[in-house]
């Protein structure tokens, strides 16, 4: 079993630096975006984790997508670590469901892994173009736990010493954008009824055009974005 883990393709997620110190020296990393690391942004010319498999004569961004493939060509198994801004616990996220992601969501131990729609990332994301990729979603970029959390789960499936859990699988059905300013209602992975008022405005509140449960809930990277709707199990 081949697995490499890569941390950083946005520059601003730093946390993926301090998994990757706790972690076993023999196991391969790959640093996603150096230079978005060093001026700390989340990236320089483009979303490097939206331009997959990248150009070899590219920007930036897209040159660093066309090494990072073929670097990982070979690996059975790739671990792409991110934080985020919003309270979100640990969770997984896959494209393109298949037997082998789900066991290895399984193996490492994961309680929640979701299912992320091509429509969402362009399928241009980095775990698109390898073997068997898994994007781990650790939580605010400033929560310490979460660093042990992952680096244990990791070091224990490297080890072999992890047997199948069961895991609570999302589907990303939608995106719910923000349509009035004011005070967030919902909570990550907490379900959302149709008509339950999502933000509470000065004026107006937002209200739930359907059943959802939430995640990302508030990201600033995505801007006008309340969070993606899911839905319990696989389409």
């Amino acid at each position: 079993m081949k697995l490499a883990i890569v941390c950083c393709l946005h520059g601003n997620e730093r946390y993926g630096m301090e998994v990757i110190k706790r972690l076993p020296t023999s196991l391969p990393f790959f640093i996603g975006n150096p230079r978005a690391l060093e001026e700390n942004k989340r990236f320089i010319d483009v979303d490097l984790n939206r331009c997959f498999p990248g150009k070899e004569n590219g920007n930036y961004e897209e040159r660093r997508a066309f090494k990072l493939v073929n670097k990982l060509k070979d690996f059975d198994y790739v671990i792409d670590l991110h934080s985020s801004t919003n309270n979100c616990p640990l969770f997984g996220i896959i494209t393109k469901p298949n037997e082998g992601k789900t066991k290895f969501a399984k193996k490492l131990r994961l309680k929640r892994l979701v299912i992320m729609p091509e429509y969402f990332a362009s399928g241009k994301a980095l775990i698109d173009f390898v073997k068997c990729g898994i994007s781990l979603e650790i939580g605010p970029h400033t929560r310490r736990e979460n660093i042990d959390e992952v680096s244990n789960l990791i070091s224990k499936f490297v080890d072999g010493k992890i047997l199948d859990s069961e895991i609570e699988i999302f589907e990303v059905i939608d995106i719910i954008k923000k349509e009035i300013s004011g005070n967030i209602l919902i909570k990550n992975f907490e379900e959302v009824k149709k008509e339950e008022p999502i933000i509470r405005g000065e004026f107006a509140n937002q209200i739930a055009k359907f059943d959802f449960v939430p995640v990302l809930v508030g990201e600033e990277a995505y801007r006008d974005i309340l969070c993606l709707a899911m839905q319990r199990g696989i389409k």
